[in-house]
């Protein structure tokens, strides 16, 4: 390579290419020059504060001090709400980094976007420092007025009893139902048959999920979430509906082995405990958001190729499942199952805004309680179960009545029972492949 000066070019040795302007030359030779400067510069800065920090002039700033500017930079601000913005740093952070951010956020376990395995690492260590704080507080209730533990004081003479144990008592029934419902969900955190349990969210607001299976490597995953009145205290019972999914699932689908199905039960919401907060849609607009992101995170989360993702609400959880597809909100779902469901929040099953070719599903007992609030109740002009609604009805047994003629809470918790064919539809929506009874298309 030479230069010519007369012709103002850069020529290059014979059978090199040809001829260029050597103020092209020198242009790329002055954005090469600009980024070792730049380079240069930060190099500079960096080693200018770590003498500073080594003469003691300047605080060494907390944390592990990772090389890689970009990461070091992540490290010391909040850790991104975005799943896959999470996923990709979660993914480049050391075992020490990781549990740095613990020690900083004990809720880190709850991010969208976290491997299940590793969520379930860190919420098994928030769920016992949950546990023994629970605990704490109802010891120390207890020891303050140890009298009234186990019996209230007497009475005032207008037959009232005294305002400061009515105080008290209502700590105390606080810290008890905390510590039970934790307990409750540490309890529900055992393996079957080595099938493992992840959980996969817990905090102080009464909120958990649990997985059966590891939604991170499995081809079908469930995502159920319960309705009204249940309560972490109550744990088992949706725990028991999740373990008869996960069971139902491989009976429809024989190929299917344990790993390839996950069912995971999502109380990520504040769920009404009796019929007049199920009645009107406030909680379950404020769970769109939340059940909306916790999908997108077992998206960004999980390895290999796309799984078939189904969300099933049953009771209000199912208003939940809707408004999380409507009003602006998107649901990354192949299928969506509406059970013993008062309403979805929209008028059509087309109107839900799932993935593309998402499948709308929903069934209802004969004799389930439901029945009369369906439609009436400001959730949705026509229950899913209506024809018009334009879901695809899926049979369910009767289920049982009250005095032979009445509709009955016990119908509208029956399509878990052993044998019911509601129980076998809902296994085949999971496992992707036909329902065995349809009731109409």
């Amino acid at each position: 390579m030479a230069i010519d000066p007369y012709a103002d070019l850069v020529v290059p040795a014979a059978g090199h290419g040809i001829a260029v302007p050597l103020s092209t030359v020198r242009l790329q030779l002055q954005v090469l020059l600009n980024g070792l400067l730049e380079r240069a510069n930060s190099v500079n800065t960096e080693l200018a504060a770590a003498i500073d920090m080594a003469d003691g002039d300047r605080p060494i700033a907390p944390g592990p001090h990772d090389q890689r500017p970009d990461i070091q930079s992540a490290l010391a601000a909040p850790p991104p709400s975005d799943p896959q913005q999470f996923h990709a740093l979660w993914q480049a952070l050391t075992a020490e980094e990781k549990d740095w951010l613990y020690e900083q956020y004990h809720d880190i376990g709850n991010h969208a976007g976290m491997e299940f395995v590793d969520k379930d690492h860190y919420n098994r260590r928030h769920l016992d420092e949950l546990i023994d704080a629970a605990r704490t507080e109802r010891d120390r209730l207890g020891a303050e007025h140890p009298d009234w533990v186990d019996t209230p004081p007497p009475r005032r003479r207008d037959g009232r009893l005294p305002m400061d144990w009515l105080l008290w008592n209502a700590k105390w029934r606080q810290a008890e139902h905390d510590l039970a419902g934790y307990q409750a969900v540490h309890d529900g955190l055992d393996s079957d048959g080595g099938v493992p349990h992840l959980l996969g969210w817990i905090d102080d607001q009464g909120h958990a999920a649990m997985s059966i299976g590891d939604p991170d490597h499995a081809k079908r995953n469930a995502l159920f979430v319960p309705g009204t009145a249940q309560d972490l205290s109550r744990w088992r019972f949706s725990e028991d509906k999740a373990k008869a999914m996960f069971k139902a699932a491989h009976d429809a689908d024989r190929r299917l082995t344990p790993a390839d199905v996950a069912v995971t039960t999502w109380m990520g919401y504040d769920r009404p405990m009796n019929l007049l907060e199920a009645a009107v849609p406030d909680r379950a607009r404020s769970g769109a958001d939340p059940l909306g992101r916790f999908e997108e995170g077992m998206r960004a989360s999980h390895t290999g190729p796309r799984a078939v993702d189904t969300v099933i609400g049953h009771s209000y959880g199912a208003v939940v499942l809707g408004a999380s597809a409507a009003e602006g909100h998107h649901l990354s779902a192949d299928r969506v199952v509406a059970v013993g469901a008062p309403g979805m929040l929209v008028d059509r099953a087309r109107d839900l805004d799932l993935d593309p070719g998402g499948k709308v599903y929903a069934m209802r007992a004969q004799n389930d309680i439901i029945r009369w609030a369906a439609g009436g109740l400001g959730l949705g002009i026509y229950p899913p179960d209506n024809p018009v609604f334009g879901a695809t009805v899926l049979a369910a047994d009767p289920g049982p009545t009250v005095a032979g003629i009445f509709p009955s809470v016990d119908a509208h918790s029956s399509y878990w029972n052993p044998g019911n064919i509601a129980l076998a539809n809902l296994g085949a929506v999971i496992a992707g492949v036909e329902p065995p009874r349809i009731e109409h298309r």
